[in-house]
């Protein structure tokens, strides 16, 4: 082979192995280079806010009547007549409902009859024993003659005072048939169910014909709310904040119903009985609330807030910013170097520059439903504190150079 194309064949090599080196050397540059740089870290921030707060307590309740009382019947029998229905407005004592009297109407009847058998018999009774204490009176005056024997004067002295006695057992029946006398009028009364307050019936369970069965546990018949435009919110509150909850407390509430409407309540009552449900304590709480328009309706879910707190001035952060913590990629820091922090103290991350943060100590004071009031000498109005930060990985855009080799 000349010498010639050897030279240029030794040539190329030496310019494909300079290639190689010179790839494999950015290679190692660049691989190594990138895996030195910081991720990229953008911060969500939200500004420090001065202005009211209010501390409230949220929960869900049922809306039902202040007084709604539950009529049933004393006695058994099919209803006849019913004269009140649903949204029905009736009166005290107004007659809302018959069950057939007519099977107590016999046994009021069959107890007159008796107890007037009873008297006829008293009176016989009285006859007799008069008829006997004369008889008695002639046998005292013979035997004081000694015209009869002892044993005669016995025997109409002891039928005297039986025929007196007979006359106390009259009176006794007299007395027990008076007794069924009024219970059979009183069972024939309890068949017209009468209305035992002003109001509004808002449930009936009964109809024209149905059998009503007056046993251990009495049937209910209408359910009557007592005043409509004065309700309830019946509400139950977690043992965590219960102890927050105080009688007149202001409170608000929406319902279903009307969404945009807010409307006005108070704290009436805080029972003591409590509620335990998979191992959650809670406690009943009861709201009182106008409803003049007659807009809230028995059964509607409650949506409450009760007022705890109000404040009308103060600074405030959101939640996020207090439980915030930075990545360990965001900044070189020594945690020794933190501060350290007290009772109701907090850390948040004050975002100075692009990429700079500043701890800064607050004090917590009220906490509302979302944002918390803070006490600091530091951090004013339109700071911005860190809430969340997204970490990307840095990309680079070197590509490597491609090589032709030809021989």
């Amino acid at each position: 082979m000349p010498s010639g194309i050897i030279k240029a064949l030794s040539i190329k090599k030496i310019v494909a192995l300079c290639a190689v080196v010179l790839l494999g050397g950015l290679s190692y540059w660049f691989f190594f280079r990138s895996s030195d740089q910081k991720p990229e870290i953008t911060f969500v921030t939200v500004p420090v806010e001065r202005g009211p707060l209010r501390v409230e307590i949220n929960s869900t309740g049922t809306v039902k009547p202040l007084v709604e009382v539950q009529v049933g019947s004393q006695v058994s029998g099919t209803i006849k007549t019913l004269y009140a229905d649903f949204e029905s407005e009736v009166k005290k004592d107004q007659v809302i409902a018959l069950i057939d009297p007519d099977l107590y109407e016999a046994k009021m009847l069959q107890a007159r009859a008796d107890l007037e058998a009873a008297r006829a018999n008293l009176g016989k009774a009285e006859v007799t024993a008069a008829d006997e204490l004369r008889t008695l009176k002639r046998k005292e005056i013979l035997i004081g003659k000694d015209s009869i024997s002892q044993s005669d004067y016995d025997t109409a002295k002891t039928k005297s005072d039986a025929a007196i006695a007979q006359i106390e057992i009259e009176k006794a029946r007299i007395a027990q048939l008076l007794a069924k006398l009024n219970e059979a009028e009183l069972q024939l009364k309890y068949t017209r169910i009468l209305a035992p307050v002003n109001g509004v019936v808002t449930s009936r369970s009964m109809d024209i014909g149905q059998t009503v069965t007056a046993g251990f546990q009495t049937p209910v018949l209408f359910k009557i709310a007592e005043d409509l435009m004065r309700m309830q919110v019946h509400t139950n509150v977690d043992e965590a904040d219960i102890g927050r909850v105080k009688v007149d407390q202001n409170a608000t509430f929406t319902v279903p119903a009307f969404p945009d409407l807010v409307f006005k309540a108070k704290v009436s009552q805080i029972r003591n009985d409590p509620k335990i449900e998979q191992n959650v304590v809670t406690y009943s709480v009861i709201l009182d609330v106008s409803n003049e328009e007659l807009k809230l309706r028995p059964g509607m879910t409650a949506n409450v807030q009760i007022l705890v707190n109000e404040i009308d001035d103060t600074l405030m952060l959101p939640e996020q910013a207090l439980l915030f913590s930075p990545p360990d990629a965001a900044f070189d820091k020594n945690k020794s170097e933190m501060p350290k922090l007290g009772n109701n103290q907090k850390l948040v991350w004050k975002l100075e520059s692009k990429h700079k943060l500043k701890p800064m100590v607050v004090v917590v004071g009220a906490v509302g439903p979302q944002k918390s009031q803070i006490f600091s000498e530091e951090l004013k109005q339109g700071d911005r504190v860190v809430v969340d930060a997204i970490v990307k990985k840095s990309k680079s855009g070197f590509q490597p150079p491609a090589f032709r080799f030809s021989m």
